[in-house]
This record gives C-alpha cells, sequence and structure tokens, in this order.
C-alpha cells in the first residue's frame, strides 16, 4: 500500500530546523561568553534558578529537557563560578535546593539583555511580532506533543 501521499516529506523541515538552532546557538553563545562570561548552557541553567527561586537540580533537566546527570554538571559549574547556592532539601534529604547569589541574578539580568539583542539581530529582518508569535505557538505545539518522552529524558531514562 502506498502511503506517500498519507505523509508529508518531513526531512527538510527537520533539516532547516536543527540548522537554524545550531546556527543561533553558535551566535547566542559567543555574543553571552564575550560580553558576559557565560556560556549560552549556564545561562540557560540559571535562567531556570532565577524564575523559580529556589529549585531542585531535577527541575533545570525538566526545564532544559536534559537529563539529570547533564544538569548536574552546569549546576556544579554554575555553584563554583559563585551564580548559585545549596542548601540541604529539608523534603528530601537526597537532594538539594538551589538558590541564585546576587552576582547570579545580575549576570543572568545582563546575559537576558545580549540574548534580546542577538536574537532581535535574527528575527526582526525576517520576521513580523505576529509571525514571531505564531511560529512560537507552532513550536510550543509540537514539543508538547511529545512531552512524556521529554520528562522521561530529564529522569535520566
Amino acid at each position: 500500500m502506498d502511503t506517500s501521499d498519507d505523509h508529508a516529506d518531513f526531512y527538510p523541515l527537520f533539516s532547516t530546523l536543527t540548522r537554524l538552532e545550531t546556527e543561533l546557538w553558535d551566535a547566542v553563545d559567543a555574543r553571552l561568553r564575550q560580553e558576559c562570561g557565560l556560556p549560552l548552557g549556564r545561562y540557560e541553567a540559571m535562567v531556570v534558578v532565577t524564575s523559580l527561586g529556589t529549585c531542585r537540580v531535577f527541575d533545570i533537566a525538566s526545564a532544559l529537557s536534559i537529563t539529570v546527570g547533564g544538569a548536574s554538571k552546569l549546576v556544579d559549574r554554575i555553584e563554583a563560578a559563585g551564580y548559585c547556592s545549596r542548601k540541604l532539601n529539608p523534603g528530601d534529604r537526597r537532594s538539594s535546593l538551589l538558590e541564585p547569589t546576587a552576582a547570579g541574578a545580575a549576570v543572568v539580568e545582563q546575559g537576558r539583555q545580549v540574548v534580546e539583542a542577538e536574537l532581535a539581530r535574527w528575527f526582526t529582518p525576517a520576521l513580523t511580532k505576529q509571525e514571531a508569535g505564531t511560529l512560537h505557538e507552532l513550536l510550543a505545539r509540537l514539543r508538547s506533543a511529545r512531552q512524556p518522552s521529554l520528562d522521561s529524558k530529564a529522569a535520566g531514562q
């Protein structure tokens, strides 16, 4: 049975999305490193910590769709830089709670300005504000359709 008419050829979309993600990551990462001394991966983890105020490594892993082990290594580096602190989790002695330091909150605010400026360089010439909103909605819908598998990834499965 021929099903070629039943499915779109999604590879060109996949290829374009992955190439764009790599190019965007590299551009934003380079600016963050240059202007804030902070790699993009650490910045993203710090955004989670500062937005939640207090969180666990698992919360970072879930928010960033990475493994707990990967998030733990990020937190080790962030803590060593003085951008967050750990304290014992009174509800679960196996984990700790992370809080942003004043320096961490400051570098996230500085980084937010750098990230927004770089993304504006990329998106503003190509998309209207409405188109950017529509694209965000579509990508969020794609991610939410696969959310159960993302949760198991964060748990390290």
